[in-house]
């Protein structure tokens, strides 16, 4: 009976359903490792980052899966831009709203113009951080990190509601995400 057993784990159909998990399973644990290693010592150096947010983020992203922790920044500063431009087009979309009030159609306009700017200066953070220029990267991110708090911070100037409360936070995240990454390499460049 126990010759039986033995045979049946070293049949070859055996050994390769055992190497076909191993090569499937073991590296999205791995680079899930990774993942989450990154967010906690993100999280840990920044209160600004949520963990879960952090490891949902970057696992969303279908390339993250593979990736090492020069990939996974430029991931995440993929992330931002793929926010800021959803959000001008959601700014787009307001505006051509004829009910809008002034102060709502004020701040809305504001947030147009520094999320195009944004949107610029997360093309060229994305052409430095590949060049392994990481301070120059850094300064263009931490400006859309600014960006997302300016455009919050003018509708309260205005004491209006902004509709853009949810998207202005995950810029604000996700910027702080990419900041953190640019820093670890940055650092391990040194």
């Amino acid at each position: 009976n126990t010759q039986k057993s033995r045979k049946a784990m070293t049949s070859p159909y055996t050994l390769f359903s055992f190497l076909f998990l191993l090569v499937v399973v073991v590296p999205p644990l791995a680079t899930g490792d990774l993942i989450c290693e990154t967010c906690n010592n993100s999280s840990k150096g920044d209160p600004n980052i949520n963990q879960t947010f952090c490891v949902y983020a970057l696992q969303a992203f279908p390339a993250s899966r593979c990736a090492n922790l020069t990939r996974l920044g430029l991931i995440s500063i993929n992330l931002v831009k793929n926010n800021v431009t959803d959000t001008r087009c959601l700014v787009k979309r307001f505006l051509k709203d004829k009910k809008l009030d002034k102060g709502t159609k004020a701040a809305l306009k504001d947030c147009s113009d520094l999320y195009s700017d944004s949107a610029y200066a997360l093309s060229d953070a994305s052409k430095d951080f590949k060049a392994m220029r990481f301070f120059d990267a850094n300064v263009k991110v931490s400006s859309v990190m600014d960006a997302s708090t300016t455009c919050e911070q003018g509708f309260e100037d205005l004491g209006v509601s902004s509709p853009l409360t949810n998207e202005n936070g995950h810029i604000f995240q996700l910027s702080a995400i990419a900041l953190s990454i640019i820093n670890m390499l940055h650092l391990a460049k040194q």
